[in-house]
């Protein structure tokens, strides 16, 4: 019997997405250099060719996990953000809500971004490029936040925007490694609102 295309495009997407999620997973406990395309095949449960099929090379997958960290969480966060009715203060309000959220469902896929990217930058890989480029864009995104409060007189007139960017970036970062790693002991919702207040605190007036 003949495999419609729908079906084949399914069967295709299923198998991608269990090989990123493997991927991560295997990235996460061994680093991307301790990771070998065999330990991803095996974990997958595929042959090589099944998945050269879908990844030509482990910088592939590599490229893949940026793109849909850019693609799921940042691009959505910037346009979440963007389509509040209010302030700076509601908007900021909205990126922790959005953060919290899209950590809670998409644990590996934050914390592997992060992990990787201590690994490889400074490291003279190829990705270091698209990197860069993911973070400079959160940080612009977030430095017109800042900005905006600070003309709205709601924010300290003496705070940098970009500085003020990148010091919440790495308490970000910094937050989803100690959540990933102490889950079960950390009541989140009150973990992301002691980050919120933390923030909130250093910047308004």
């Amino acid at each position: 019997m003949k495999i419609s295309e729908a079906t084949q495009n399914s069967q295709n997407q299923n198998t991608e997405e269990r090989i990123l999620n493997q991927s991560m997973r295997l990235f996460l406990e061994r680093g991307y250099h301790g990771t070998s395309i065999d330990d991803i095949t095996q974990a997958a449960g595929l042959t090589k060719g099944a998945l050269y099929w879908h990844f030509g090379s482990k910088e592939d997958l590599l490229k893949r996990i940026m793109e849909e960290y850019e693609k799921r969480f940042l691009d959505r966060l910037i346009n979440a953000v963007g389509e509040v009715k209010g302030g700076a203060f509601e908007k900021f309000d909205k990126f922790f809500r959005y953060n919290a959220a899209f950590a809670y469902y998409n644990r590996e896929l934050c914390v592997s971004f992060t992990t990787l990217a201590a690994e490889l930058v400074g490291a003279h890989h190829a990705i270091e490029i698209g990197i860069r480029r993911i973070y400079k864009k959160y940080k612009k995104f977030l430095s017109s936040l800042i900005i905006q409060g600070k003309k709205e007189k709601i924010f300290k007139k003496e705070i940098d925007g970009d500085l003020t960017a990148l010091v919440i970036i790495a308490f970000h970062d910094g937050i989803l490694l100690q959540w990933s790693m102490n889950k079960d002991e950390i009541n989140g919702e009150a973990y992301v609102n002691t980050f919120k207040k933390i923030m909130l605190w250093g910047l308004m007036v």
